[in-house]
């Protein structure tokens, strides 16, 4: 059995906000004040996998936490992203999803804070939670088991919705520590992730608003008949051969134009569901061009702290 362990090196606690700008990235925050609500009863056990290559997954998350990759003091541009991986709500495909993007990211000037957000529970406590990425045997459940986990799945995946607004919250309340504007604050995600920032984009108060949604290959129907007034410019990434049936990627981008709000979207040919970023020198991958033109939408929209083209400010 492959041995599943957590890298204290990015999971050092911080209680409350940093009392000062931090020095040092990969630092984790939690982002509420004492347990989270509605799991402070969850008495599982959080596992972490990292396979051949080196990737991290996270299964059973119960504490949610956002671990900041914060640019260099000169390339600073005061916009912060909270990136939210995918993995169907029961795993956190971490590296792929998270820590590459906020590597990136920070790179680019932009503070990063990767989402550890809560996953709906795994009934057994092993390396068989990693049956989807590790190549292991699938779960074997008893009915009483399954039952369980099947009431749990829709209340596991409300509060992580939660905990991306609560990552609003956090950052906004705490951006003079951080060193980012509290007014340019955005979220993305990949496929569950992506669900997750829509959830954020439709659903929230002055407070956890986020400033620029970007779901990667997310689904969302239907459309509610409404967008938010408020709702922030979009960015959508999205493959051809996706998991969901339906372009649904373009519903989303036809809702927020016909609402007067920003919207870009791009679909990519030949590729399906889970592409993510991996650092790609060579360019060998065509579809991680999608970032590029992410940070080319940040700019057009302001996000980065002007405008790069002429055209609509956000609000």
């Amino acid at each position: 059995m492959r041995t599943l362990f957590i890298v204290a090196a990015i999971l050092s606690m911080a209680c409350g906000g940093p009392k000062e700008a931090p020095q040092t990235t990969h630092q984790a925050y939690k982002i509420y004040e004492g347990p989270a609500p509605g799991s402070e009863n969850w008495d599982w056990e959080e596992y972490s996998y990292t396979d051949q290559n080196g990737d991290m997954y996270f299964a059973n998350i119960k504490d949610p936490e956002i671990i900041a990759y914060l640019p260099e003091e000169g390339k600073a541009t005061g916009a912060a992203m909270i990136v939210c991986p995918g993995g169907g709500f029961t795993v956190s495909y971490f590296t792929k999803e998270g820590t590459n993007v906020a590597e990136w990211l920070a790179e680019h000037g932009i503070a990063a804070f990767v989402l550890k957000y809560r996953l709906v529970h795994f009934a057994h406590n092993s390396e068989e939670a990693f049956y989807s990425i590790s190549g292991s045997p699938a779960p074997k459940y008893t009915p009483e088991e399954a039952k369980a986990l099947e009431e749990h799945r829709p209340i596991g995946i409300q509060m992580g919705y939660d905990d991306g607004r609560a990552a609003i919250a956090y950052l906004r309340t705490h951006a003079a520590e951080f060193g980012i504007d509290p007014d340019r604050i955005g979220i993305m995600g990949f496929s569950a992730g992506a669900l997750l920032s829509i959830d954020v984009a439709l659903n929230h108060t002055p407070q956890n608003r986020p400033n620029l949604v970007a779901p990667v290959y997310g689904e969302i129907t239907p459309m509610p008949e409404s967008l938010p007034e408020d709702a922030a410019p979009l960015f959508i990434a999205a493959p051809e051969y996706d998991i969901f049936n339906g372009l649904t990627a373009i519903d989303m981008m036809l809702a927020w134009r016909n609402a007067g709000r920003p919207a870009e979207a791009h679909y990519f040919a030949y590729e399906g569901h889970g592409f993510g970023y991996t650092p790609d020198p060579q360019r060998q991958r065509p579809s991680y061009v999608w970032i590029d033109l992410f940070y080319t939408f940040m700019q057009k929209s302001g996000f980065l702290g002007r405008q790069f083209m002429r055209g609509r400010p956000m609000r």
